[in-house]
């Protein structure tokens, strides 16, 4: 069987290796990594490469893979997570990995939040300010921007330090600490000029990083483990920021949480994952504060599967290699297909 795997790489659309602007793209380790895997476990590995090359494939009659592993992120749209989930289930190919409804709503962090504090999942308070078309940081819209901005802050009680971020990115792009009006202006005027788009501004939660991946779908899904980010002298990471993930050495690690929490985690984990209707693989992430206050920082439903990443660090927690996870992720779509 031929299983071929979507891909977006820094070079297919320009951006240079210390852009702290767009990081969400594989590197070719990743994606090197991943197809070695799939051999071992006895498919043919194609590397289709990005939304783009997927679609010359499939107008030239040239694609001739029996199942599609999605890692591509897209760029520059918010739709850009769910085009080739589209693209294939347009062309009646089977996939692995969440459908395009999903992975347009987890995109919008906003409505996933919404969605999950309907379940009863805490999430942290915040406000959503629409980009404001026409933005030019250089005209009074900046100043009419902030105005409206702390209005809205002083009538829902949120108070400094506070969390700015893109509302549609991912990877930590576009996040900042802010700690008063100045660093509040500069954190969205950054946002708005390089995304165009809404930011969430939220409460800061100053807690542990965990993150809880999962496998399946359905009633089958499960929660592999519970894992946790640290910098590599052992130290907790408060704001996990895209410096960190692209610049610095993280250790993944599995914490001792105490049956309560890891039960609230797990719970939380599956009853959103299963809401939004996620396939194959997912994760959420969490900050844990020193009172025990759970609370949901993201749920992604296209993780990396990187080399000594989330997935790896949980399997190996439970004694299981990256090849077995991987395997049960592929045989998740392929039970969905019915191509056993």
């Amino acid at each position: 069987m031929k299983l071929g795997i979507t891909y977006d790489l820094r070079e297919d659309y320009g951006i240079e290796r210390d852009s702290h602007v767009f990081a969400d793209f594989c590197h070719p380790d990743e994606i090197g990594y991943m197809a070695e895997a799939v051999r071992r476990l006895g498919y043919n590995p194609v590397k289709l490469g990005n939304m783009y090359q997927l679609n010359e494939r499939i107008k030239s009659g040239t694609f001739d893979c029996d199942l599609v592993l999605v890692c591509d992120e897209g760029i520059k749209s918010r739709n850009r997570e769910a085009i080739v989930p589209a693209l294939l289930e347009l062309n009646h190919i089977p996939y692995i990995g969440s459908d395009a409804y999903c992975m347009g709503l987890s995109q919008n962090k906003y409505h996933t939040k919404l969605v999950a504090k309907n379940l009863g999942i805490d999430c942290p308070d915040g406000i959503f300010f629409p980009y404001c078309e026409g933005w030019d940081a250089d005209s009074n819209m900046e100043r009419k921007m902030i105005s409206e901005v702390i209005a809205r802050l002083g009538e829902s009680g949120l108070k400094y330090p506070l969390v700015v971020k893109p509302n549609e990115e991912g990877y930590s792009m576009g996040v900042f600490l802010v700690k008063d009006d100045e660093e509040l202006k500069q954190a969205i005027t950054f946002n708005f000029d390089n995304y165009k788009e809404a930011v969430l501004i939220e409460e800061y939660i100053r807690g542990k990083e965990l993150y809880a991946p999962m496998i399946g779908s359905d009633d089958r899904a499960y929660v592999l483990g519970i894992g946790i980010c640290r910098y590599e002298d052992g130290s907790d990471i408060d704001i996990f920021s895209l410096d960190d993930k692209c610049f610095k050495v993280i250790r993944d690690e599995i914490p001792d949480l105490g049956r309560d929490t890891e039960k609230k985690i797990k719970d939380n984990s599956l009853l959103l994952y299963r809401h939004m209707g996620c396939r194959d693989f997912g994760r959420c992430d969490y900050k844990l504060t020193e009172d025990g206050r759970v609370v949901l920082i993201e749920m992604n439903p296209r993780p990396g599967l990187t080399e000594g990443g989330p997935y790896e660090n949980c399997a190996r927690a439970v004694g299981k290699t990256y090849d077995e996870v991987l395997g049960e992720i592929i045989d998740s779509a392929r039970e969905r297909y019915q191509l056993m």
